[in-house]
């Protein structure tokens, strides 16, 4: 993938790129990706993944939460 989220070097998500693109820090990137691996039912891998794509967490966490409770009906 062609994301300038991904490291040249090792060919992962280069987090400190992914806290700059949310312009949160590492520990509320933890957080965030916990919330998202939970109600997603992803990784923490595919949580981190799911966060390179959006361009808004609160966005992305609200129609996670929408989804969850959609499925708990």
């Amino acid at each position: 993938m062609t994301n300038d989220i991904y490291s040249e070097e090792n060919k992962g998500l280069d987090i400190s790129k992914l806290c700059d693109k949310h312009s949160i820090g590492r520990h509320d990137l933890i957080g965030v990706a916990t919330t998202v691996a939970r109600l997603g039912d992803f990784t923490p891998l595919e949580a981190l993944e799911k966060l390179s794509q959006v361009n808004s967490i609160e966005d992305y966490l609200v129609s996670l939460q929408f989804k969850k409770g959609a499925e708990d009906l």
